[in-house]
C-alpha cells in the first residue's frame, strides 16, 4: 500500500496530466483511481479490498504502460509495437468496465452511509470528489456546527473548585446537556424523503461478482505478452471459485470439506505463484484462513460418506 502510494506521487511529479493515448477512455479511469486512493482506507472498504485497493494498482500499473506508449510515439524514430498498443487498449477497456461497477457501488454506499448516519465517512467520500446530495452535504454541516458548539461548551465550562469551604465532600460540575444545531421543530416536521437503497450484495453474490471480474482480468493477460501472472491468477480465481461452492453448499458438510481442502490447496500454490509478499496472495490468504481450521474440522467430522 505505501508502495503504490510512493508510485502515484512519483507518476503525478513526473506529468501532470494522464496518458495521452486513448484518453477518452483512460482520463475518467485514472481521474477515479485518484479519486478511490482518497477513500480506501475507509471502513466500509476494509472488508473487501479487491474493490478498490486491486483497482487502484491495476489502474496505476497500466497508466505507467501509457505514459510508456506515449514516449514512444512521440520518438519519430521509435517503432511503435502494435501488440503493446492493443494490450494497453485491452487494458483499459476491462478498467473501465469495472469502474462503472464499482462507481455503481459507491453510490449504494454514499447512500448506506447516509442513512446510516456516518457523517464523517461521508465528508470524506465529498472531499475526494464524489456528488452528495444537498441534504446530505447539510447534514454533514449540521453534524460539523454541533460539534463545534459541543467543544465550545466544554471548554467555556467553569472547573470545579476542589473543595467546599468548611467541608470535605467534592462538588462536582453540573453535566451541560449539548443541543444540536436542529430543532426539535425541524426535525419532527421535516421527514427526510430519501430512496431506499437497493440491496447489498450478499457474500455469495460478492464472490459471485469477484469470480467474473478475475476471469476478465484472466482473458486479458492470456491474450497480452504478460504471462508471468497467469499462474497466480489461475490460483486465485480457483480459490474464488471454491468459495462459491462453499456458500453455495453450506448444508452439505462433505462439499464443505472438500470445496476447504481445494481452496487450501490452492493457496499453497500461490503462495509460490503469486509470491508471499504479493498483495494478491496475502488478501486471499486471509480471506481463506477462517476455513481452515475450526470450519473444516467441524465440516469432516460432520461429513459421513
Amino acid at each position: 500500500m505505501r508502495l503504490l502510494a510512493l508510485v502515484l506521487v512519483s507518476v503525478m511529479a513526473f506529468a501532470a496530466e494522464f496518458p495521452k493515448t486513448f484518453s477518452s477512455a483512460g482520463d475518467r479511469v485514472y481521474e477515479n483511481m485518484h479519486k478511490y486512493m482518497k477513500i480506501k482506507h475507509l471502513q466500509i472498504y476494509q472488508e473487501k479490498p479487491e474493490l478498490l485497493e486491486a483497482f487502484c494498482l491495476d489502474a496505476n500499473k497500466t497508466m505507467l504502460k501509457g505514459f510508456a506508449l506515449d514516449k514512444i510515439q512521440a520518438d519519430l524514430e521509435a517503432k511503435v509495437d502494435k501488440k503493446f498498443v492493443k494490450s494497453y487498449a485491452k487494458e483499459l477497456r476491462y478498467l473501465s468496465q469495472k469502474n462503472e461497477r464499482i462507481a455503481k457501488q459507491i453510490k449504494k454506499d454514499i447512500l448506506r452511509l447516509y442513512q446510516q448516519g456516518e457523517l464523517e465517512s461521508l465528508d470524506v467520500m465529498g472531499k475526494a470528489g464524489f456528488i452528495l446530495s444537498a441534504k446530505m452535504q447539510q447534514s454533514i454541516n449540521e453534524n460539523k456546527k454541533s460539534k463545534t458548539a459541543q467543544l465550545q461548551e466544554t471548554s467555556a465550562a467553569p472547573a470545579p473548585e476542589n473543595t467546599k469551604q468548611g467541608s470535605s465532600e467534592l462538588l462536582v460540575a453540573p453535566i451541560v446537556p449539548v443541543v444540536s444545531a436542529v430543532s426539535m421543530d425541524k426535525i419532527t416536521e421535516e421527514k427526510p424523503s430519501i430512496v431506499l437503497p437497493e440491496k447489498a450484495l450478499s457474500e455469495l453474490e460478492y464472490y459471485q461478482l469477484s469470480l467474473e471480474n478475475l476471469k476478465e482480468e484472466l482473458y486479458i493477460l492470456r491474450e497480452s505478452e504478460e504471462q508471468t501472472q497467469t499462474e497466480c491468477l489461475n490460483d486465485i480465481t480457483a480459490i474464488n471459485y471454491w468459495m462459491i461452492n462453499i456458500l453455495e453448499n453450506e448444508r452439505d458438510a462433505c462439499a464443505v470439506s472438500d470445496a476447504i481442502k481445494q481452496m487450501k490447496s490452492y493457496d499453497k500454490k500461490s503462495a509460490k505463484t503469486c509470491g508471499r509478499k504479493s498483495m494478491r496472495y496475502i488478501e486471499w490468504h486471509g480471506r481463506i484462513k477462517p476455513y481452515a481450521g475450526k470450519r473444516l474440522f467441524q465440516a469432516e467430522a460432520a461429513c459421513h460418506r
